[in-house]
């Protein structure tokens, strides 16, 4: 075997290790925080982060795997990202997720008491800091996807089974039916509301988080780690931790049962109940590349159970 070979072969191990090592961390920060949430006094027990964990970890992302097959093997790799110009990028979403997310919207609630131009607001200022901002600061250049016929026909198909698969799944295993059920809405209401609530949540959830969480902060990491497992998992526990200071700040605690949150609850909570459903959208962005793909079917995630909370708010 030649230098150039024997060269090219220990780069490769040490970059197999690497990836390991990564996803090893990543694991260990999971475990750590699931064993600290089910010993907190108001802890729900194991059973609804083992169950979120094997639909949003394993099976759903299965079926993204499985249905952009054929879009994964045209993509190329993202381009490098320097160690400098990650450091740089955290440092933004350390910055953003206390001074926004959590101090920003708390002032945000009580400068603007109307829940209308509230709403509005916040919808603003996510469009500053989670699109437009990082979009300039740290955005590479645009990645190469497969010709346009090709990927539009492949994710209309992806978006449409997984999105599907996922309604179901809200309306079996989630809460949306029940608080929606609650509200005892009309025919008419549900007519105007379904779709209304499908673009808000596609603009207010879908394209903000989207933009910052896969198409900036994932795509640097895999840039950086050269791996996109070790980006989807990392983006993903990163994408969790930015909702603890909602959580902790904004009384997002009440809605989980938990009257008294601690930083540590909120942290934990944010790891094991909401990062594994990044494992999904990083799947989907890592396989396409395709930025309306995951903006649409994040929208479609958050339909159901956002549906109860925007006809409380929009139907006066």
């Amino acid at each position: 075997m030649s230098a150039l070979g024997v060269r090219a072969k220990v780069e490769s191990v040490a970059s197999q290790r690497d990836t390991w090592i990564a996803l090893g961390a990543a694991a260990s920060v999971y475990v750590a925080a699931l064993a600290a949430l089910v010993r907190m006094p108001d802890s729900a027990g194991w059973a609804d982060p083992l169950f979120l964990l094997g639909s949003l970890v394993v099976v759903f992302p299965a079926l993204a795997w499985t249905l952009t097959r054929e879009q994964a093997a045209r993509r190329e790799r993202a381009p490098a990202t320097s160690a400098l110009q990650l450091a740089g990028l955290f440092v933004f979403l350390a910055v953003f997720a206390a001074a926004i997310l959590g101090y920003g919207f708390c002032a945000i609630n009580a400068g603007f008491p109307e829940e209308h131009t509230q709403a509005f607001v916040k919808l603003a200022v996510k469009l500053v800091t989670m699109v437009i901002l990082p979009w300039t600061l740290f955005a590479s250049a645009s990645p190469r996807t497969p010709a346009v016929g090709t990927a539009i026909r492949s994710n209309f198909f992806a978006l449409a089974v997984l999105g599907v698969a996922f309604t179901v799944f809200q309306c079996v295993a989630g809460h949306g039916m029940q608080n929606l059920a609650e509200l005892h809405p009309t025919h008419l209401t549900l007519l105007w509301a379904i779709p209304a609530c499908l673009i808000w949540q596609t603009v207010e959830a879908g394209l903000c988080e989207e933009v910052l969480f896969r198409r900036v902060l994932q795509e640097r990491l895999a840039g950086f780690a050269r791996s996109p497992a070790v980006a989807v998992v990392w983006s993903s526990l990163l994408f969790g931790l930015a909702h603890a200071p909602g959580l902790y700040l904004r009384g997002g605690s009440l809605l989980e049962g938990v009257a008294a949150p601690t930083p540590l609850w909120a942290a934990a909570y944010s790891i094991v109940m909401i990062a594994p459903a990044g494992v999904l959208f990083g799947v989907v962005w890592a396989r396409t590349r395709s930025l309306w793909l995951v903006v649409a079917l994040h929208g479609i995630v958050d339909l159901v159970p956002q549906l109860a909370p925007f006809i409380q708010t929009w139907r006066h």
